[in-house]
């Protein structure tokens, strides 16, 4: 109305003055042209104030509103940045409170942001390495080889800092948005120490028991050498101390050999190994492990099938799986060994019609000690490293173990190797279902 009001004056005005000096036309004219040169003025005052960030000017009418509009949507604005600013500010705040190094990487790794943590344990700088390449700025090989899409992304990698070779740092990429990644670094040093030192100690502790205990296994064996010429009252207090003492041994030597498994992270001399050959060795030491208590152990191997690995470290994994059916299965009971190829991979499974796991312990069984039933477990003289001992030598040949159980009907467990390890003698076919 007040627009409609102003042009209508204007155009009144202009009129009624040309209408006095005898040109009502030309007045008419000038009064349109006083109402078109308000209308630039309102534009040039609008283009000016967008140009600039200057206040919002004032008017009336369709203007008016225009320039109402415009002051809300900058207050607006004004109060989101703010906002924004503080969320940022907060952000920034935490991240650097943050223990571990975060780092964003945009098109093909290039930095677009990190923390101080980043520029403590990685040594980048800011602004200077924005833009850059991390793989430019964090050029050791392991990190390099997993930024390029080497190993496991989920595991992550573990290499030295760059500015302190006596850090140990692990390292995971996760990809979000568009084509970006959120690299996570962590100092595990002090972790990684720790668990050095527990296995030098059970190593030493290990070592230094060996002595003691076959000194004491040694003189029971001489006393109960001729077992008839004890007193009655002795002769089962000393077969239980050989009993404990052969169970002592045979822990010790499980977890020398659990020692060596984790500390060492070097492959051993690999060679090609002759698995069928092996599981008949071990299908005799089974047989003579159950004793009396008449197990069945069936071998069902491809003869033609080899593996690339070591022998000493796959006869240990082997053994401990067979050694396992055998201790922890009701006597008589069916034990099948399979080898064969599944999927195009190396198999090994281990087949027992026993009383079965829970599912509930799965997850868990191959935890140092960990016993179903721990009574049971060391009355058959289990010592409760047998399939820690089984996943680390697996792993260390790039295979995964599998357990399937159901109680009532018996368990199977599987050594799954990479198709690269497979080894033929001759043609091998594809195995039996297993």
């Amino acid at each position: 109305m007040a627009e409609t009001a102003l042009g209508g004056g204007l155009l009144a005005a202009g009129a009624l003055l040309g209408w006095t000096v005898g040109d009502a036309g030309g007045g008419f004219g000038l009064g349109l042209l006083g109402y078109v040169g308000w209308h630039l003025r309102n534009v040039l005052r609008l283009t000016l104030s967008l140009r600039s960030d200057r206040d919002v000017p004032e008017s009336i009418g369709l203007w008016g509103d225009l320039f109402e509009r415009l002051y809300r949507a900058r207050r607006e604005a004004t109060v989101t940045r703010r906002r924004l600013a503080q969320i940022v500010q907060r952000f920034e705040e935490s991240s650097a409170a943050l223990p571990d190094a975060a780092v964003a990487l945009g098109d093909h790794g290039g930095i677009d942001w990190c923390n101080e943590a980043a520029q403590r344990l990685l040594g980048l700088r800011t602004p200077r390495d924005l833009g850059q390449r991390i793989t430019n700025v964090v050029r050791d090989p392991a990190f390099a080889g997993y930024f390029s899409g080497e190993g496991d992304r989920a595991a992550g990698v573990e290499f030295s800092a760059p500015r302190d070779d006596r850090l140990i740092l692990h390292a995971q990429i996760i990809a979000f948005g568009q084509g970006r990644q959120l690299l996570l670094v962590r100092d595990i040093t002090q972790g990684r120490r720790l668990e050095q030192v527990r296995r030098d100690f059970v190593a030493n502790a290990s070592h230094e028991l060996r002595t003691p205990l076959t000194v004491v296994y040694g003189f029971l064996e001489t006393l109960t050498a001729d077992a008839g010429e004890l007193p009655e009252r002795w002769r089962r207090p000393l077969d239980l101390m050989t009993q404990q003492t052969l169970r002592m041994q045979r822990i010790i030597d499980d977890m020398l050999m659990l020692a060596q498994l984790e500390g060492d992270s070097r492959r051993h001399t690999e060679t090609d190994v002759n698995v069928p050959n092996l599981l008949q060795q071990i299908r005799s030491e089974a047989i003579a492990l159950s004793g009396g208590r008449r197990h069945r152990v069936e071998v069902h191997a491809d003869p033609q099938l080899w593996l690339r690995g070591n022998e000493t470290e796959l006869r240990s994994a082997f053994a401990n799986l067979v050694g396992n059916a055998v201790q922890h299965t009701p006597d008589g009971s069916l034990i099948t060994v399979r080898w064969g190829l599944l999927d195009g991979c190396p198999v090994l499974a281990v087949q027992d019609n026993g009383e079965g796991i829970a599912a509930e312990h799965l997850p868990r069984l191959s935890e140092r000690f960990y016993r179903v039933d721990a009574s049971r477990s060391r009355a058959r003289g289990g010592t409760g490293l047998g399939l820690a001992i089984v996943k680390h030598a697996l792993a260390r040949h790039d295979a995964e173990l599998l357990i399937e159980s159901q109680v009532g009907v018996g368990s199977t467990f599987r050594c799954v190797f990479p198709a690269a390890a497979t080894r033929r003698s001759a043609s091998v076919t594809e195995a039996s279902r297993m």
